[in-house]
């Protein structure tokens, strides 16, 4: 495998998620050695990961085990911390190393779950849908947003920092956003301008900043912004009802690593608007499961004091039925 040169940031990129797409193909065929040799060339987030897998599938667990450690000490993201603390327990445990559990979900999370029970729906429906129905009303109006809503909070604020006209960002006028936006350095490349937009969140400018862009920017594409569902009503009540300290803590976390911490937020959102107050919600539905990158964003959520659920719906009718048969 041989290298290339080096310079252009934006073209380096590429270059290191080609190497890491490389390592992916030569694992499915097994192809070991080369694809440690594709994963050691790349910088792309999660090649070092994939290449601690590789030692440990081909019984190298010593190098892996350096690797992991070397990771601990100076991770590249929440995920990578998160997929380390995985791995180690059977690392250890092929070294021979006893006393080391396997991780556990976290007490803050389990803390934050409730059970609702539903009746199934006549028609089709998912539960998301199904939970926000039973719950909302005038005075608790209740949303289905995803990733959407804060994602398009921050992509108002923060927009001269997200389009700007940085070298290797724009090619041409059509670009729904920056080039780089996956790359490591796009938030360094634009410090300034980011922090200028959030600081807006502390001397409270930041409420007409985003009502002001929403009405400019109406329609215009962005990698932040969702204009099918973020509606005038839903941005009134959120800027309502959201704090200033709990958006910044939230867009802080999304700068960390823009491009894993974009998903993973909770499905609903709802609202005490005379309380002025809200509550993010992730739903789950009978044997569904949490997902990495759920996890960690209710673990940040609840370290920082975001009011945060996690409800796991059951259908009334369903256990009828198995009672019967």
């Amino acid at each position: 495998m041989v290298s290339c040169p080096r310079g252009h940031a934006w073209l380096e990129q590429r270059r290191a998620k080609l190497l890491w797409r490389i390592g992916q193909a030569c694992e499915r065929t097994q192809d070991w050695t080369r694809a440690e040799q594709a994963y050691a060339l790349s910088n792309y987030p999660g090649a070092r990961h994939r290449r601690m897998r590789v030692y440990e599938r081909t019984g190298r667990l010593a190098e892996a085990m350096a690797l992991a450690q070397a990771a601990q000490t100076t991770p590249e993201s929440d995920e990578e911390v998160q997929r380390v603390a995985r791995m180690l327990p059977r690392i250890r445990r092929g070294l021979g190393q006893a006393g080391f559990p396997s991780v556990r979900p976290v007490p803050a999370i389990a803390q934050a779950r409730i059970e609702v029970e539903l009746e199934l729906p006549s028609t089709p429906t998912s539960v998301e849908h199904a939970l926000r129905t039973h719950w909302h009303t005038d005075t608790a109006p209740v949303f289905y947003v995803e990733n959407a809503l804060i994602n398009a909070l921050f992509g108002l604020l923060c927009w001269p920092a997200i389009f700007q006209p940085l070298p290797g960002a724009f090619f041409h006028p059509f670009q729904s956003g920056p080039a780089d936006l996956g790359a490591p350095d796009f938030v360094q490349r634009r410090t300034d301008t980011f922090e200028v937009c959030l600081a807006s969140l502390d001397d409270g400018t930041y409420r007409d900043l985003i009502t002001q862009r929403f009405a400019d920017k109406q329609g215009t594409q962005s990698p932040f912004v969702f204009w099918g569902v973020l509606t005038e009503p839903l941005l009134a009540l959120a800027l309502d009802c959201f704090p200033a300290a709990h958006l910044k803590l939230l867009f802080q976390r999304l700068l960390r690593d823009v491009r894993v911490n974009r998903t993973g937020f909770p499905d609903l959102v709802r609202f005490w608007p005379a309380e002025r107050r809200y509550e993010l919600v992730e739903v789950k539905g009978p044997g569904d499961r949490l997902q990495d990158n759920q996890l960690r964003w209710l673990q940040y959520c609840a370290e920082h004091g975001i009011p945060t659920r996690v409800c796991h719906v059951r259908w009334r009718s369903s256990e009828a039925l198995e009672r019967a048969a």
